[in-house]
């Protein structure tokens, strides 16, 4: 931006990191923000930060398995991937060819087989991971939920399918 331009006017270059570029984009979902002057998000019109960011992110689905994956049993890198994990957000190598990231091979490394490394091949259907046959993480997780056990054993259980995707991430890598 030059100096004494107006961050409201200014449209970001596509040489711009997408960071800069999603900034600007929301900028004009914030402008609807404003009415003569006033912010509407609120009643007394205050700014308020919680209520931007709610309107930026939207209405949110509630995980079900969340309270299942952070409790105290299990170490916090078995919480961060197994989190990762039923989210689907693990940087494998299907990950990284949607975030263009150039690879020179997408099979899986943890097996002889030809398929392409996802997070449902990796967690579900390759060979090192038969602890959690024939379920998906997602599924595991919330068939655990349902059980009625105590919450100490719910927990344990957890922290061992946790600790089984952390070996097998570590294994990846």
């Amino acid at each position: 931006m030059k100096d004494g331009a107006s961050i409201w006017s200014h449209r970001a270059p596509a040489d711009n990191s997408w960071y800069w570029r999603k900034l600007n984009a929301i900028k004009v979902q914030m402008q609807n923000w404003y009415s003569q002057g006033r912010y509407i998000l609120a009643q007394n019109g205050d700014y308020s930060i919680t209520k931007s960011y709610l309107a930026i992110i939207g209405q949110q689905p509630r995980m079900k398995t969340a309270e299942l994956v952070w409790t105290s049993m299990a170490l916090p890198k078995h919480h961060f991937i197994t989190w990762l994990a039923v989210q689907g957000r693990l940087l494998t190598l299907e990950r990284k060819l949607k975030l263009h990231i150039q690879l020179d091979d997408t099979d899986c490394c943890l097996c002889d087989g030809k398929v392409m490394e996802s997070n449902e091949h990796l967690f579900e259907k390759c060979v090192w991971v038969k602890a959690l046959e024939n379920n998906g993480i997602k599924q595991a997780l919330e068939g655990i939920k349902t059980k009625h056990w105590k919450k100490g054993k719910k927990e344990t259980i957890v922290a061992i399918c946790g600790a089984i995707l952390c070996h097998v991430w570590q294994a990846r890598n």
